[in-house]
């Protein structure tokens, strides 16, 4: 490992972007939007209105879904908040039980419209699988109710968006860690480990069409690089080090040892700094992808009292998006932000578990990007 800073990285960020978790423990508020009567009520007529037109769910954006002017306004400055402020915000005051299952999906895709104007052309639904619902089949981690440590969604949007339809019964929580801060401590603590984490890098992942064959070796890149004077991350531990469920090619190079180290200081540099977000069914999380490392708790589900874990995931960017810093190789096609409205899979849950596995699969998020 190298001593000292690579070329061009600052000794130190600043800005809003650079927070510790204990600057809102106490104080929740801060990074919370509560939706007033009104701003609720446009919401509902919003929905009525675009349900009129008799469009695909694909269509929605800004101008067939209006909100309320001021409405509108705050979600927009939401924007501002993810690519200027602190990189995240929680939009509080849905009630789910109060809509259908159609119009969460309306409800969730029309409010980040207007937070940002492209989204990526799916919905995910995150939620545990029951393996004798799918026999024979290898979950992968997101499908499961083990917790899941601090990454980025690798090669997503440089927004990602997740609506809480349902909670679990017990754990489940969101957790926060600002990159800056981490990049801040381990320039005072260990620059040796940024040198590592910003050097080339293995990265391979499961072929979804053929789960039992080899991975599929992806290009190698750095975990982490600056674009426009912002330091970036784009990670997740898997792709590097392989999982238990879906270990690494055998011809792949093992970690080194500087990179074992690397990865568990990232870790725990992460955990030391995070923010643990309480949220309620019908809230609406939204996160900076390149400057916000997120991770989740296990947890239970309660099938007979109906606390079962669901969130709705996009990815969005638009012009005031951050740019991919080029080092970091993004591999995400710009063909899945621009999908004919028809052709966009903005399912219900209903819906979606009627799919074959395999299409779900393909139509899914790669592997191990997760809640």
């Amino acid at each position: 490992m190298t001593m000292s800073l690579p070329a061009g990285f600052p000794e130190q960020l600043k800005g809003p972007m650079a927070w510790d978790g204990s600057d809102f423990d106490q104080d929740p508020e801060a990074y919370t939007l509560t939706l007033t009567e009104g701003d609720l009520l446009g919401i509902r007529t919003a929905v009525s209105y675009f349900k009129s037109l008799g469009l695909p769910r694909g269509s929605v954006d800004r101008s067939n879904f209006p909100l309320p002017e001021d409405l509108g306004t705050k979600l927009r400055q939401i924007n501002d908040t993810l690519n200027n402020g602190r990189g995240f915000q929680v939009v509080r005051g849905i009630d789910p039980t109060s809509h259908s299952e159609e119009e969460h999906i309306l409800i969730f895709a029309g409010i980040c419209a207007h937070v940002a104007t492209h989204r990526n052309w799916f919905i995910d639904h995150l939620r545990h699988e029951k393996q004798h619902d799918v026999p024979g089949v290898n979950l992968r981690p997101p499908e499961l109710p083990v917790s899941m440590d601090f990454h980025t969604d690798v090669d997503s949007g440089p927004i990602l968006a997740l609506f809480v339809e349902k909670k679990s019964k017990i754990g489940g929580n969101q957790h926060l860690s600002s990159f800056w801060t981490i990049y801040n401590s381990l320039a005072r603590e260990a620059p040796e480990v940024i040198g590592e984490l910003a050097s080339s890098w293995h990265w391979e992942k499961p072929d979804k069409e053929n789960i039992d064959g080899p991975n599929i070796i992806m290009p190698s890149r750095p975990i982490i690089g600056k674009e426009g004077g912002k330091m970036q991350i784009n990670y997740a531990k898997a792709y590097l080090a392989g999982h238990l469920k879906y270990p690494m090619n055998e011809a792949s190079p093992s970690l080194s040892s500087p990179q074992e180290a690397a990865l568990k200081i990232l870790a725990d540099t992460a955990r030391r700094h995070r923010l643990q977000l309480d949220t309620k069914e019908g809230d609406l999380v939204l996160v900076n992808n390149l400057s916000i490392m997120h991770a989740r708790e296990a947890f239970v589900d309660d099938e007979v009292s109906g606390e079962v874990r669901h969130i709705l995931r996009l990815w969005l960017q638009d012009q005031e998006s951050w740019s991919v810093a080029s080092t970091l190789g993004y591999l995400e096609p710009e063909k899945a932000w621009h999908v004919p409205d028809e052709h966009q899979s903005l399912r219900t849950l209903s819906e979606w578990v009627q799919l074959p596995r395999a299409t779900r699969a393909v139509d899914s998020a790669t592997t191990d990007k997760h809640d």
